[in-house]
């Protein structure tokens, strides 16, 4: 009965052309139709066996083309059930991984966000500090450009001390000489005063 309802279903769908019947079809291909059987006595005469071996012959290749496709279609059903069977089994990891791989990457966005909150909180605290080390880079600057100036005037200085102990020991030489040049001219001065006649 099933495989009754499977061979109908084949021929509406296509599946299972049919042989070809002639109107006057009776169960016989290619041959005039055959006179019906009749009871003994009717004067009807019985079907000519070739006829009758041909159409069992064809309907012989239906049928086992129809079990063929029947085979075919059952290895396909086969097929689909297991890539069904396959899909289902992935569909079913999916939905329980799914919902973990969500939470995991739910969980990682609030990590995100509360370590952008805390490092934004870190950065509000830290925003006097910033302005400090702002306003002390701001005094080194000043500081060293004022040591820039200081070396440079202490670098003056050091010339003109330089040069005012080489004057200094000028000057001492000078000195030296002028003492020289005093005392010989106060020995001149004895000299002449002792030698000299006196006024009466």
């Amino acid at each position: 009965m099933v495989f009754s309802r499977i061979f109908k279903m084949l021929v509406m769908a296509g599946r299972i052309h049919m042989p070809r019947q002639p109107d006057n079809f009776r169960g016989f291909r290619d041959e005039p139709p055959p006179r019906v059987i009749m009871q003994p006595g009717s004067g009807a005469l019985p079907p000519h066996p070739s006829a009758l071996e041909e159409e069992l012959e064809l309907q012989h290749r239906d049928m086992q083309r129809f079990l063929a496709e029947n085979r075919h279609m059952i290895d396909e059903n086969v097929m689909l059930e297991r890539e069904l069977s396959a899909v289902k089994d992935e569909m079913h990891r999916l939905s329980q991984v799914i919902p973990k791989m969500l939470a995991n990457n739910e969980a990682q966005v609030r990590e995100y966000i509360d370590r952008g909150m805390k490092l934004e909180a870190d950065l509000r605290s830290t925003e006097p500090l910033r302005l400090e080390v702002i306003q002390l880079r701001a005094e080194a600057q000043k500081l060293s450009t004022s040591q820039k100036e200081l070396s440079a005037q202490v670098l003056s200085l050091t010339k003109d001390t330089n040069r005012l102990q080489t004057e200094n020991k000028q000057l001492s030489a000078m000195k030296t000489d002028i003492d020289g040049i005093d005392k010989e001219l106060a020995e001149a001065r004895y000299g002449v005063e002792t030698f000299s006649p006196k006024k009466r």
